[in-house]
């Protein structure tokens, strides 16, 4: 009866360990993965005051780390850049040799995407989060944006998000503050998105 019984608890925790294992081997498959073009986005995303785990999660959005994406309106590359704000881009950079096919270049793509971005949070800095108004405005424009502000509640993200009228807009949005999130508590220890982290130049 006692031998019956030891059997009986060896095997449950013989159970619980082969769970555990499995845990343990799931979060590992579904931590982020270090990409090449962490170096750039962080060094890119410090210079010009962007949170890091920003750009990574809209770059992981449009193209999933992949810089040769070209989309539907002829956005480009990593970050999704069209022709139109890359030489906008440009212009202000002083960069008189670009060229639309530049926005490959995973370094000019970032930024000049991190460009725009930081642009539509200055348009919303007075609202309780720039983020989620910022967001809307780089994937539906900023004429749209404008018309999903609450007259009630102009600067309540909350009452903006519920009033987007585009279903992929509010899930672009959703998913990249989520994915946000999961970012600064994964790769919060990560080398490149350290603050004493090296700059890295454009190659």
């Amino acid at each position: 009866m006692l031998a019956r019984r030891f059997a009986q608890v060896l095997l449950v925790l013989l159970f619980l360990v082969m769970l555990g294992e499995i845990a343990v081997i799931y979060w590992r498959l579904h931590q982020p993965k270090e990409s090449p073009y962490d170096p750039i986005i962080a060094s890119v995303a410090r210079e010009d005051g962007v949170d890091p785990f920003l750009i990574r999660a809209l770059v992981w959005r449009e193209s999933r780390f992949r810089p040769n994406m070209l989309g539907s309106a002829q956005e480009r590359g990593l970050m999704q850049v069209t022709p139109a704000v890359g030489a906008e881009w440009a212009k202000a950079n002083k960069i008189p040799s670009f060229h639309t096919d530049d926005l490959y270049n995973p370094w000019v793509n970032i930024r000049a995407g991190t460009w725009y971005l930081n642009h539509a949070l200055g348009h919303w800095s007075s609202t309780d989060d720039p983020t989620t108004f910022a967001l809307a405005e780089y994937n539906a424009g900023r004429t749209n944006a404008l018309r999903w502000v609450d007259p009630g509640n102009p600067s309540d993200h909350v009452a903006f998000l519920n009033n987007i009228t585009f279903p992929t807009t509010r899930q672009y949005v959703e998913t990249i503050l989520s994915k946000r999130d999961e970012y600064q508590t994964a790769l919060a220890h990560n080398r490149w998105y350290r603050d004493d982290a090296p700059s890295v130049t454009s190659r």
